[in-house]
């Protein structure tokens, strides 16, 4: 071969070797994969469910649509226990709607169920707790008094208890019972009745209390309680009193009818 066909056979490996190294670079090189890091995993910390524990205790009265007064029959401790997830109207102190149809009904309920079973919820504290009801038959008096549209449902506790109670109300909701249908949405009351300032003891209370201490000449009263008398449908309010600067076991019921909410009569008594 001689010296001119070499070169041309030179020339055209360049180029095939140039055309290669060209369509080389032109390749788009592959974006590796990067593996992600893995989601975090979230654990959700179980609704702490408080161990109830089951005591009997009778019924001493009823104070209001979800709490009563009760002496327990182990030992005859006196406490009030307030209904776990239930919020009834009140029917003492602002008067709002409903709230002596609540009274009343609760009044019914343990007249019929004086021996009850109530499962705390906690600890008995300066004379209070919270539990669930069971009537003498077994029924769950928190759940039937929401079902019945004579409360609310209160979700501040959790129990195994709860889902059922709310569930009572989304059905009380739906048929209009009770507070629902008599309250409207607000449950607000057209005009709440005036019962009493339990802030303070009124003149008119205190000049009851010197026409019948005659001998006392300065009065001074903290109050105690109210609760619903559905016999006598009416309020009862008790103060502790003061008298001459002395604090002793002297105390008055004033008695407010119903229901026109009028201040009746006042008694002084000693216990």
């Amino acid at each position: 071969m001689n010296r001119k066909a070499i070169g041309t056979v030179f020339v055209i490996f360049v180029l095939i070797a140039l055309a290669a190294l060209q369509a080389q670079a032109q390749t788009a090189t592959p974006t590796p994969r990067v593996t992600p890091y893995p989601e975090p995993t979230v654990v959700e910390s179980p609704t702490l469910t408080p161990t109830l524990v089951a005591r009997s205790a009778v019924v001493k009265r009823t104070i209001d649509g979800d709490s009563i007064e009760v002496v327990f029959v182990d030992g005859g401790q006196v406490a009030t226990i307030h209904l776990a997830n239930v919020d009834a109207p009140d029917s003492i102190t602002t008067a709002e709607c409903f709230g002596r149809e609540s009274a009343e009904y609760a009044v019914q309920a343990y007249q019929d169920s004086p021996l009850i079973s109530i499962e705390l919820t906690g600890e008995i504290e300066n004379g209070e707790g919270t539990g669930y009801v069971h009537l003498i038959d077994g029924t769950l008096l928190n759940r039937v008094i929401v079902l019945f549209g004579y409360a609310r449902y209160d979700d501040t506790l959790q129990t195994a208890y709860s889902d059922q109670i709310k569930e009572a109300e989304t059905q009380s909701k739906q048929g209009r019972t009770g507070l629902w249908k008599a309250c409207g949405v607000t449950g607000k009351p057209p005009k709440p009745c005036y019962l009493f300032d339990n802030s303070e003891m009124d003149s008119a209370s205190k000049r009851a209390v010197l026409a019948q201490l005659e001998s006392v000449s300065v009065v001074e009263a903290g109050f105690k309680y109210a609760y619903y008398d559905s016999v006598q449908n009416e309020i009862i309010a008790t103060w502790r009193l003061g008298l001459d600067g002395k604090w002793g076991n002297v105390y008055m019921h004033e008695y407010y009818r119903l229901p026109d909410c009028t201040r009746d009569r006042s008694v002084v008594f000693e216990k």
